[in-house]
């Protein structure tokens, strides 16, 4: 992690590491959260990376220093040190108390045998300033990405300074040595800043293409492409296992007349609406049921490991909460009402086709037969 003794090699393979460290620290959250994701629905992908960042900089930190714990090289991974502490503050945002800090750095001197060392408590002292002064400036970000990355390298550069300092005398360096080793902190923080950064934007270009591909604007619920994927894993899985499965298929009564009288702007409010009221309610029932939109005013929920029985109390439950929710537009109430229909996959179902289509018909049954109704079979 210096070039104090050679000028490319080290530099090169420092380069070469930190890309490595940051790369496999991505492959690791990515694969724990998608691994996490498949067995439960709320998963809270920010967490799993600072607590997976937390361990992995640590346990890194604790194996590269104990590498060369008593040795005259002592120093040569303090621009590693540097870099983590600023990695799990600015990039992963870890908001740690400085009691809980002072006690990871006090178990790290104890593990480096540096309590008694008087300069190397004034270097806690300073990677602590670091760690506070770096969770300080990623709190009061600008709009400018080049103004923090000036206050980013100017906190980097005072506390990267101070800390080669407190080096130098303990280890007896040359001027040119810590001259050098500031340089490359700078060097190095600077990769790491540009590198982050572009995975995290590349990440929330990911994240938002994931959203607007599986979740309806209007609604904010998911969409049909959503349904179909999950529709389709839910069928086989029950089908594999042979546990039940059920789905309700509904839609808003007379929306077009709702369209035409009131006016688009009403509908899209009626829709919204009866997507977040039932949205709400599902979540009292069973956090693990899902709304989709999977037409213009027609909605689905899959009831996974539910009989019709089980599935039917809750789709007449939403109707009638829809059926007495007062719906206010524009200073005029709106009547609203649902027609449903609900089955549960049989032996005779040989895809999900089957399954949707016996409750599509269903659904039209409930519509010819003066709709405010659930059918179900």
């Amino acid at each position: 992690m210096t070039w104090s003794q050679w000028f490319v090699t080290p530099a090169l393979t420092s380069v070469f590491f930190l890309l490595g460290v940051l790369t496999f620290y991505w492959f690791i959250s990515s694969k724990l959260i998608k691994h996490l994701e498949k067995r439960h629905k709320d998963v809270n992908p920010t967490r799993i990376q600072t607590i997976v960042g937390v361990i992995y900089i640590m346990l890194l930190i604790i194996v590269t220093q104990l590498s060369v714990e008593g040795t005259t090289n002592g120093w040569v991974f303090v621009n590693f040190q540097v870099f983590a502490v600023i990695f799990v503050s600015y990039f992963l945002e870890l908001n740690l108390r400085p009691w809980q800090l002072g006690i990871l750095i006090l178990a790290y001197m104890s593990i480096n045998n540096t309590l008694t060392i008087g300069l190397s408590w004034l270097f806690a002292l300073t990677y602590f300033g670091l760690y506070f002064a770096m969770t300080f400036i990623k709190k009061h970000r600008h709009a400018s990405q080049w103004r923090n990355f000036c206050d980013y390298t100017l906190v980097n550069l005072v506390f990267a300074v101070a800390m080669w300092a407190d080096i130098k005398f303990r280890f007896e360096l040359t001027y040119a040595a810590v001259a050098w080793e500031v340089l490359f902190s700078f060097f190095f923080m600077t990769i790491t800043f540009v590198y982050i950064n572009s995975v995290l934007d590349g990440a929330n270009t990911i994240a938002h293409l994931t959203y607007t591909t599986n979740f309806d604007e209007l609604t904010r619920v998911h969409n049909y492409y959503a349904f179909k994927n999950e529709f389709g894993q839910a069928f086989g899985y029950a089908q594999t296992q042979q546990i039940p499965l059920t789905i309700m298929l509904f839609d808003i009564d007379h929306f077009k007349h709702v369209n035409d009288t009131y006016g688009h702007l009403a509908g899209d409010y009626v829709l919204s609406n009866v997507a977040r009221l039932i949205t709400k309610q599902l979540k009292t029932i069973d956090p693990t049921l899902t709304l989709y939109r999977t037409g213009g005013e027609e909605f689905t929920i899959i009831f996974k490991n539910y009989t019709t029985t089980q599935a039917a109390d809750h789709a007449k439950a939403i109707a009638q909460m829809i059926h007495d929710q007062a719906f206010h537009y524009a200073g005029q109430d709106i009547d609203i009402s649902i027609s449903a229909g609900v089955t549960a996959l049989q032996t005779i179902d040989e895809n999900q086709l089957d399954l949707y289509r016996r409750a599509d018909q269903n659904l039209y049954y409930s519509k010819r037969h003066g709709r405010d109704q659930i059918t179900i079979d």
